[in-house]
């Protein structure tokens, strides 16, 4: 596929559809998370900077009813990327930016690229997710359609019974 990538119907939804195209119907809805979604997933046990920056974002993402629980892998790998990130990045600042090679020459530090790599999948990732300023102002909290009426785009204003002066 070629251009620019689709927007999400439910980010669509959200904005208003504000170019006013018909949704596709066929499209699977997915539930809001449980509560114990904010719980840090099997897959970050062991590490514990990314099981922190679960417990940070999961609450806030499941709160404002942009993440359901099929975008959990998008968040693991969020996470997973974030703790690369910072453990790449310590050893850039305590080893510096130029280190010698095996054989003596002065090289950059192999960190930088591992440090890179992963700010790069984080941006990303954090885009999807609506954790950007910029992808955060196109997107409005979802409205719970449990408390939405299905018939109130036909109520009519009260008819009011009286003289006219």
């Amino acid at each position: 596929m070629r251009g620019r990538k689709p927007k999400p119907t439910a980010v669509k939804e959200l904005e208003g559809n504000p170019g006013k195209r018909p949704l596709p119907e066929e499209e699977p809805h997915h539930e809001a998370p449980p509560p114990d979604f904010d719980l840090p997933p099997a897959e970050l046990t062991g590490d514990l900077v990314a099981a922190a920056e679960w417990r940070r974002l999961a609450p806030v993402l499941r709160k404002s009813k942009t993440v359901t629980e099929a975008d959990r892998g998008s968040l693991i790998a969020c996470c997973q990327q974030w703790s690369r990130y910072l453990e790449a990045n310590k050893s850039v600042s305590s080893m510096g930016m130029v280190v010698r090679s095996p054989s003596g020459y002065p090289m950059p530090n192999p960190y930088i690229g591992i440090t890179n790599k992963a700010l790069g999948n984080l941006v990303r990732l954090w885009a999807e997710l609506g954790l950007t300023p910029s992808s955060r102002s196109r997107v409005t909290a979802a409205e719970d359609p449990s408390d939405r009426d299905a018939f109130a785009e036909f109520d009519a204003p009260p008819i009011t019974v009286g003289r006219l002066q």
